[in-house]
């Protein structure tokens, strides 16, 4: 029974106030685009009110209505009359709550009592009032100050004060307003990201929003500040550089900008300031040309996003993948019917569903829909792609819920470069319950890996779109890949052809973690299974215990923990640089290693050493408590929806930190083990070679001889041609290896094969094969055990125990007949192939030996491509 609680549109609520939704901001179901400017502050009055007089607001809020603001920044606690003027005009009020950032405040307590107090005053004075979009709980921290009394307290000081705040009026927005010197002061639990920046060069300016929209993460960020004085400039600069500001904002997907500010009136610092004429209209509220260019770009009193026209908009087709996912099909269908884009279709692939996925895609018969058996989750993008009419294929899948803007800004970041296709993040819905927010914020993830802000090197399959040349270039999806890691294949393969994908961060999907903890190792069990499909391909992107090797960096908001994973702060020269960049910090090595499940293992292997080992004992404990620790720093810093935010939702994620590791390395290894093996009846059998094709010599080494210029790639078209005939396991070089081909034989042992051509002249080619055996992982882990039983029973008898160690003898020499026997069987493949290539194999008195059997096919391999490794389906 499909779950109709689940809605389609995750920023409906039923409050009238503005509230956030990923990279946006929501008015209702709409989107608010904030359109706002500065005001004031002026020289106050007798009750030290900094606003002006009534009268002037009336006619400044009129005037700003006409010139499509829709909102206001102030830099003092209004009073209720203000308040009430701006709700009246249809303005809605950002407040910035001043006090003394400009001192050592976090020193003493009583300092810190004061500031807190003082926020709480001016939140409460004004509670619910609709006119309120939110508090700014502070502005431009310097960043010498920051520096000295350190990032993580201050940041930890003004989520405090934003706690302060929400806990008295729940529904008014709340962050803090920095700037570039200290960019890295991103409090966690804002509301939104707040940034004043003054650029004057687009190109620069442009690529410093990309840089803070991905730093960001699922926060939408606005600009507080941004302006050019006319007195320095003139007032067509100030116009120009005002409407690029606009196209800029929108271009990079953004929730609004301020202007700074309203009028060249303004008071500071205790005097009247006459040097300085930011205003968009002088003091005598006489309109600038920046003020027009500011009507006729943001399109009077609209709210919404101003759109600009794309550069070019082909046709798309949107390609949902389902299997039995009709719980959530329903909301998905109706979001991409709702798509702010002029072309497009959609296309459902169900892969032998089960469920009510045919019933739900009935009630769309604007969506194409495709049934077939079920081939797993590559084949069905691939039968999409083959029913597509569109120039560009845009995945989702069937758990996702598209943003209505989602086609337009991945279009948009398509065409803007010379990308082969584009990606965007995948942000996770409201948890229904507080299980399912700790599965959301437990690591595994799906996720982004960006190379820049606008370059990644992997995006998730339920947000991606190719151009149709780029994903015919490369052959479509693998269809090996059932369950996951075929985006993962098919973004390295996209680079690997030297083409580049992009990234859009705003083109979002609403896509939904698993519903239960049991789902959610059923997922990650999928995850490490498709890691280890793809170490067959692509061994040099994976380290030795199997976990990929990112090239890249998993953007988000950074979150300064004490453990691991500290992100790195430039201050420049005596910490006063102009752009402070804050730098997240790779995934620390040693807390991969004290979390995976090898490390794991070796703790319970010296639990167990320890029965006989006493010394040893406190050592696994100690090892324990390292992978703890690690689990710890995750809970710590991880991010849970504030309603579920509780001690026992803590402890949880620290359990999944800490079996996510597991369960993965787990499925990896078993996976890997499992398709390494050929199957024992394909070693078994012997290849019928002629009498004079087969060789005595050497297993380790194998020539052969060609008069007719057939060179080593004959020979290895004709081994890949056994290889997949005969169901054998193995993988080829990526490009990176020094050998050939790898074949994975019995449980011990795989064999590594390297070819080199000595080229004689006239089409004369004597080319010669390399065998080496190669343990596996099960080979080094019994015989370390192995020895490790012996070197202890021999340590605590008094005399030399000849049957133990002829026990450990005995197994050294089953290790060396299984790796004779599977080397003598792969000779025997190369011999068959040699033959099957037209090679004639030279005995080891320099003889050929010819074969009495002609040669069945003679196919080259493309050393520049090589074939992809065999997987078992």
């Amino acid at each position: 029974m499909r779950d109709v609680s689940i809605s389609l549109d995750m920023t409906k609520t039923p409050n009238p106030r503005i509230h956030p939704a990923a990279k946006f901001f929501f008015e209702g179901d709409k989107k608010f685009f904030v359109k706002g400017v500065t005001y004031g502050p002026f020289k106050p009055d007798s009750e030290g009110n900094y606003l002006g007089r009534p009268e002037q607001v009336e006619i400044d809020l009129a005037l700003m209505r006409q010139g499509g603001l829709n909102l206001v920044r102030i830099y003092h606690t209004p009073p209720r009359w203000f308040l009430d003027r701006c709700a009246a005009a249809g303005m809605r009020v950002l407040v910035t709550l001043p006090w003394e950032k400009h001192i050592e405040f976090l020193r003493q307590r009583a300092t810190r009592k004061q500031i807190a107090e003082a926020v709480r005053a001016a939140v409460k004075t004004h509670v619910g009032h609709p006119a309120v979009f939110g508090y700014l709980v502070g502005n431009e921290i310097s960043s010498t100050m920051a520096r000295w009394l350190g990032a993580r307290r201050v940041i930890e000081f003004v989520e405090e004060l934003i706690g302060i705040g929400r806990g008295i009026d729940p529904d008014a927005l709340f962050s803090y307003a920095t700037y570039p010197p200290t960019e890295y002061l991103l409090p966690q639990n804002a509301d939104f990201c707040c940034f004043n920046v003054y650029l004057h060069n687009q190109r620069d300016f442009e690529g410093y929003l990309l840089r803070l929209q991905n730093l960001t993460g699922e926060h939408p960020l606005i600009l507080g500040e941004f302006g050019m004085d006319t007195i320095r400039h003139s007032e067509d600069e100030q116009a120009e550089m005002l409407g690029w500001h606009i196209d800029s904002v929108v271009k990079c997907g953004l929730a609004g900008t301020i202007f700074f500010t309203w009028t060249d009136e303004w008071f500071t610092g205790g005097e009247e300031i006459t040097d300085w004429a930011f205003g968009i209209v002088t003091r005598e509220r006489k309109p600038k040309k920046a003020f027009y260019t500011l009507e006729e770009k943001l399109g009077r009193s609209d709210s919404a996003l101003p759109h600009r026209p794309l550069a070019r908009a082909p046709f798309v087709s949107v390609i949902v993948c389902s299997y039995n996912g009709g719980r959530t099909l329903a909301a998905c269908l109706e979001s991409l019917g709702k798509l702010n884009y002029p072309e497009y279709e959609v296309i459902l692939v169900d892969d032998g569903s089960t469920d009510d996925t045919a019933y739900v895609a009935a009630q769309f018969p604007q969506v194409r829909y495709i049934h077939q058996s079920n081939h797993g989750l590559s084949y069905a993008r691939n039968t999409g792609a083959a029913a597509a009419k569109g120039e560009l294929f845009a995945y989702t899948d069937s758990d996702c819920m598209a943003d209505a803007d989602w086609l337009y800004y991945l279009i948009s970041t398509l065409v803007s470069g010379d990308y082969a296709g584009v990606g965007g993040p995948n942000v996770t819905p409201p948890a229904q319950n507080w299980i399912q927010a700790c599965v959301a914020a437990a690591p595994g993830g799906p996720s982004h890996v960006l190379l820049t802000d606008t370059i990644a090197e992997h995006i998730p399959g339920c947000n991606m779109a190719f151009y149709r040349w780029a994903f015919e270039g490369v052959g479509g999806f693998d269809p090996e890949y059932h369950k996951a890691g075929d985006d993962v294949d098919f973004c390295w393969r996209i680079q690997q052809a030297g083409w580049v994908v992009g990234f859009s961060p705003t083109a979002i999907v609403w896509h939904y973690r698993r519903f239960t903890l049991r789902a959610f190792l059923k997922q990650q069990d999928g995850y490490g299974e498709a890691e280890s499909l793809l170490r067959f391909k692509h061994l040099i992107f994976f380290g030795p215990t199997g976990t990929a090797k990112w090239r890249g960096q998993i953007y988000g908001t950074p979150r300064f923990s004490w453990f691991v994973n500290r992100p790195v702060i430039y201050h420049g020269i005596f910490g006063e640089g102009f752009f402070q960049s804050l730098y997240p910090s790779p995934q620390s090595d040693v807390a991969a290693y004290l979390s995976s499940i090898e490390w794991f293992a070796l703790t319970i292997f010296l639990f167990g050493l320890g029965i006989f080992l006493p010394a040893l004992r406190i050592v696994p404990y100690l090892m324990l408590g390292g992978t703890l620790c690690v689990a710890l720093s995750y809970m710590v810093r991880a991010s849970i929806e504030p309603k579920f935010d509780t001690v026992r939702a803590r402890l949880l994620v620290m359990l999944l930190a800490f079996a996510q590791p597991l369960v993965r390395g787990f499925s990896r290894y078993f996976t890997w083990l499992r398709f390494k093996r050929t199957p024992a009846n394909v070693i078994r059998r012997h290849e019928h070679l002629p009498e004079g094709a087969r060789s005595a010599g050497s297993l380790s080494r194998r020539v052969f001889w060609s008069e007719q210029g057939r060179d080593r790639h004959y020979l290895l078209g004709a081994m890949f041609q056994l290889l997949d005939e005969e169901d054998w396991r193995y993988s080829t070089d990526s490009g990176w290896n020094d050998w050939d081909i790898q074949i994975y034989g019995n449980f011990w042992w795989s064999i590594t094969l390297q070819t080199v051509t000595e080229y004689h002249g006239g089409g004369k080619c004597l080319t010669r094969v390399r065998l080496r055996n190669r343990p596996v992982t099960t080979t080094v882990i019994f015989s370390l055990i192995a020895l490790t039983l012996l070197i202890y029973r021999q340590l605590n008898v008094s005399h030399v125990e000849l049957w133990s160690i002829g026990a450990y003898l005995l197994f050294l020499l089953f290790l060396a007949t299984r790796a004779r026997a599977l080397k003598s069987r792969v000779a025997e493949l190369v011999d068959a192939a040699a033959l099957r290539a037209g090679l004639q194999r030279v005995a080891r008195k320099a003889k050929i030996a010819r074969a009495t059997a002609e040669p069945e096919v003679q196919v080259p391999v493309n050393v520049t491509d090589p074939a992809s490794p065999h997987l078992p389906g």
